[in-house]
């Protein structure tokens, strides 16, 4: 309960640390861990099937996916322009993330990391980013919206740092 709590406080902080205008406080899903294990994996199996190098995890580009997570679900929008008016080089910029390389994916109501890997693999430009060969690190998202919407919001931000 401890480790959920620290790590719960710590996606907070991100998500009011990583989108300056974002004033108001975001839902972490409780599940939020194992949704954003099951992405992983999801997107490492499309990848080994490519013949991909499997993604790390990153803390830092996981910092800045949960702010734009966050930043979405407030405004219950998908988008890749924050409140600020910020795109994923300032996000990235704003957390220390020195890139060669960066690619954002953005969505809304997906269930699961798997449902949410599904359907971007499905749409062309998504596809593309997860398949980036010049990228080896993910941060993954997830932030949940005020009712009655509640929906998930879902962040991958992958990158190659310098």
């Amino acid at each position: 309960m401890i480790k959920r709590a620290v790590i719960s406080a710590a996606l907070l902080l991100a998500c009011l640390t990583t989108v300056p205008n974002a004033a108001v406080a975001c839902s972490i899903p409780a599940a939020s861990e194992a949704l954003q294990a099951e992405a992983l994996k999801a997107v490492n199996a499309e990848r080994a099937v490519h013949g991909l190098r499997a993604l790390t995890f990153s803390r830092t580009l996981d910092k800045a996916a949960q702010g734009a997570a966050c930043d979405n679900a407030n405004r219950r929008e998908i988008s890749h322009v924050s409140s600020d008016g910020s795109h994923l080089k300032d996000r990235l910029h704003r957390v220390g993330y020195r890139y060669r390389s960066a690619a954002e994916n953005t969505g809304r109501g997906f269930r699961s990391g798997t449902s949410a890997v599904d359907w971007w693999m499905h749409s062309p430009k998504h596809k593309a980013n997860i398949l980036m060969n010049s990228v080896n690190e993910i941060g993954i998202g997830i932030a949940l919206s005020d009712a009655p919407d509640n929906k998930l919001h879902w962040i991958l931000n992958m990158g190659d740092e310098k």
